[in-house]
């Protein structure tokens, strides 16, 4: 009769050296340039799944399913001594015997002085059974992993613009949406961020107006834009108003910001668990992001632009020289 075996995905006990550590790679960051440009809402409404985006972003205690995890090698991740985005290296995954947690630790490639370690847990996995020697085995493979810890711990970072723009009080429930994310208290995490954009509804209508200005959209339809600030009614039946009134030519990849944030703030939460409330608040915080500093950046490129041509306007071009 032939023997039953099982066997379970085994810890992880390694450690590399600097040059296992640091594959050769070559990204942006190391290589000094510029971001890719900004997709805008629609491309960044869905984040990926990746192992990286677990070790990166991905907030505690929330469930992650991806089947054969591994720590991945390199990553790309902001280093506080350096300034900027760098990349690390793997330098340990390693299971402390007799407990149930792996501790993956990278180290910054470029400084070599800042470190980020991230604890995590097989939550999920799926049986599968093969042909063995002594006849059929079961294994267990990965299929779901958990976060239960990290140091330093998710930032909780505002970028400048943006702090600027929000306000005191505003930045004060900004930061709390991204703590009670962090932490996958979902349902504080979008009801902080709905609020944040309650408090900037009139804002938000405005950088569209002045970005409908920018385009040469017909006066007519800006102010009907900014006639919407002036309703005496809920924020989100205000985003409703607005987004009907948005012309054609501000729409970005096929989606109305407005009413992509409209679609958004006015989904019901009382039914959602505490991972689709993150879920759910990440997509609100990008949205909103895009919509009131990118486009308020892109408003301010296109009128330092026009601002140059007019002064070149009327101006005599100076006359190459001829050569004697």
């Amino acid at each position: 009769m032939p023997l039953h075996r099982e066997t379970r995905p085994a810890a992880s006990n390694q450690s590399a050296g600097a040059r296992d550590a640091f594959p050769t790679a070559t990204i942006w960051t190391m290589a000094g340039e510029e971001k890719s440009e900004h997709k805008g809402p629609a491309a960044e409404k869905e984040q990926p799944r990746t192992p990286e985006y677990f070790i990166t972003r991905w907030p505690l205690y929330t469930p992650f399913d991806c089947p054969g995890f591994t720590p991945p090698n390199p990553i790309s991740f902001d280093c506080e001594e350096c300034g900027k985005e760098t990349t690390w290296g793997l330098s340990h995954n390693y299971s402390p015997p007799g407990q149930d947690f792996t501790s993956a630790r990278y180290q910054c490639g470029l400084c070599r002085k800042k470190y980020l370690t991230v604890m995590y847990r097989v939550s999920e996995t799926t049986k599968r059974s093969i042909m063995g020697p002594a006849g059929t085995e079961y294994r267990y493979d990965i299929a779901q992993v958990q976060k239960i810890g990290q140091f330093p711990p998710l930032s909780i970072a505002i970028p400048k613009a943006l702090q600027k723009n929000l306000g005191v009080s505003s930045t004060d429930l900004y930061k709390k949406s991204l703590i009670s994310r962090n932490t996958n208290f979902g349902l504080g995490a979008v009801t902080y961020i709905r609020r944040v954009v309650q408090d900037k509804t009139d804002e938000l209508i405005e950088v569209v107006a002045k970005l409908a200005e920018a385009h040469n959209v017909e006066p007519e339809v800006v102010n009907n834009i900014r006639a919407v600030k002036k309703e005496r009614t809920t924020y989100e039946a205000k985003l409703k108003i607005a987004a009907t009134v948005v012309p054609s030519s501000l729409v970005v990849d096929g989606a109305n910001p407005l009413a992509v944030l409209y679609d958004l703030v006015s989904a019901g939460i009382p039914d959602l668990t505490e991972e689709q409330c993150t879920a759910l608040a990440d997509e609100t915080k990008s949205v909103f992001e895009f919509t009131f500093t990118h486009l308020r950046a892109e408003i301010k490129v296109r009128e330092d632009f026009v601002a140059s041509v007019k002064k070149l306007t009327g101006k005599k071009l100076p006359e190459p020289s001829k050569e004697k």
